[in-house]
């Protein structure tokens, strides 16, 4: 009997390693595989330093998952990146795209970076059926296509708009700025004339007058003729809105024209919140430019005092960062990946168009250690669309070399003096 029994057991033991080596046994609820997630970004190229800084954010949150015992409502699956350089390009972010869904096989991808990938990934991730979710995109008319499988964590364009006239307002009433008519400078791309057209219509709503709208190109070298034609038309404020490049020779033509403390200047993002714009800068033109009447748009600032800004700058010094290094980029990164780790444990799935809608459907408290951009001061959720529900710009206030962040009230970290 105990013979039979013996045999019967090394039948059983053979038959399971058969069905585990044709495949026939789900490998994931074993916690055998690894769950394959994609990582679309520029590495290099024009946008490199954003891609970098998103890929630490995601490093963060995966080698931490895999440390802690992997995704353990899927049997303790670890997570497995696999990295491509879209080169910040929209013919190589296709390409690449369309490499991970087809050959290596993902379950879902985070990235790319900005719109123009972004426009560049949404159709191949619709026909792949594999969803993907953007650090940066922020077209709005990418959110009207119906894309099933196309999100992102950015404020789009006309949220920045829309913003930037609520902080106008905002320092009028409670400041006495008296702030009565406003330029605007943008880059002249699908994100500045929606984010300018949008921020009008909102100061208009607010009574304040808009003198005139004008853009630049965005591969502008000297910034010196925007600098003389708004100041020609003499407002109380300004609204500068750019990126990094643009906003160091902004700050640089202002300070050569004598012209950065008369009018309240507000601009974003990169252009006036980048962490190392002071640094960049360096002290006289910094001190010059950005203290005293001048203000920030961002969507980070690790002095936020929220749960999941701070398990951000504890486990980002851990790992060596330094704290000018601990921003946006690497929260936005930080970001889509907790997003996705809540995604796979709410649908238990690694099949991508489960865990493409699962995405969709998360939902964070704002004080969850997995909200680490404190943009979510309402709560991390998506709309339809796959665009975020109800974000919060911040606005922040430089000194000597330190940002404070104002606005909103309820997450601010200092004051201003005029």
């Amino acid at each position: 009997m105990k013979k039979r029994n013996m045999k019967l057991r090394a039948l059983g033991t053979a038959v399971v390693v058969a069905l585990t080596v044709a495949g026939a046994l789900p490998s994931v609820a074993l916690g055998a595989d690894a769950i394959k997630i994609g990582v679309l970004l520029p590495l290099s190229g024009r946008y490199a330093s954003a891609g970098q800084d998103n890929k630490r954010g995601i490093d963060l949150v995966v080698n931490q998952i895999n440390e802690q015992g992997g995704i353990k409502a899927l049997g303790g699956a670890k997570l497995e990146l696999s990295v491509a350089d879209d080169t910040s390009d929209q013919v190589t972010t296709a390409q690449e795209g369309r490499r991970l869904i087809n050959q290596d096989k993902v379950s879902f991808i985070l990235g790319p970076y900005a719109t123009p990938e972004g426009e560049a990934i949404a159709p191949v991730a619709e026909r792949g059926t594999t969803g993907v979710l953007c650090t940066q995109a922020s077209f709005d008319e990418l959110f009207k296509r119906n894309y099933k499988y196309f999100s992102s964590v950015s404020m789009t364009s006309s949220q920045f708009g829309v913003a930037y006239g609520k902080f106008v307002e905002w320092l009028n009433k409670t400041h006495a700025a008296n702030i009565k008519t406003v330029a605007i400078t943008f880059p002249n791309n699908d994100y500045g004339e929606i984010a300018s057209q949008a921020a009008a219509g909102e100061l208009k709503k607010a009574g304040v007058k808009v003198l005139d709208t004008f853009g630049f190109p965005p591969n502008a070298t000297d910034m010196t003729p925007i600098v003389q034609r708004v100041k020609s038309l003499n407002p109380d404020g300004i609204i500068s809105i750019g990126y990094l490049q643009d906003g160091l020779l902004l700050h640089r033509a202002r300070v050569a024209q004598d012209y950065s403390s008369k009018p309240i200047w507000i601009g974003g993002s990169d252009a006036f919140s980048n962490d190392q714009l002071w640094t960049l800068l360096g002290d006289d033109i910094a001190k010059g430019a950005l203290s005293g009447r001048t203000f920030a748009l961002a969507q980070f600032d690790h002095g936020v005092k929220t749960p999941g800004v701070e398990w951000l700058v504890s486990a980002a010094t851990k790992a060596g960062y330094k704290p000018m290094e601990i921003d946006q980029g690497m929260a936005a990164g930080a970001q889509v990946a907790w997003i996705l780790v809540q995604a796979l444990e709410d649908s238990k799935s690694t099949d991508p168009v489960k865990l493409g809608a699962a995405v969709r459907n998360v939902k964070l408290a704002a004080n969850s250690p997995r909200v680490v951009m404190p943009q979510f001061a309402n709560g991390m959720a998506f709309e339809p669309t796959g665009q975020p529900k109800d974000p919060v710009a911040l606005f922040e206030h430089w000194d000597v070399g330190n940002k404070t962040v104002v606005y909103p009230v309820s997450i601010a970290t200092g004051a201003f003096h005029w």
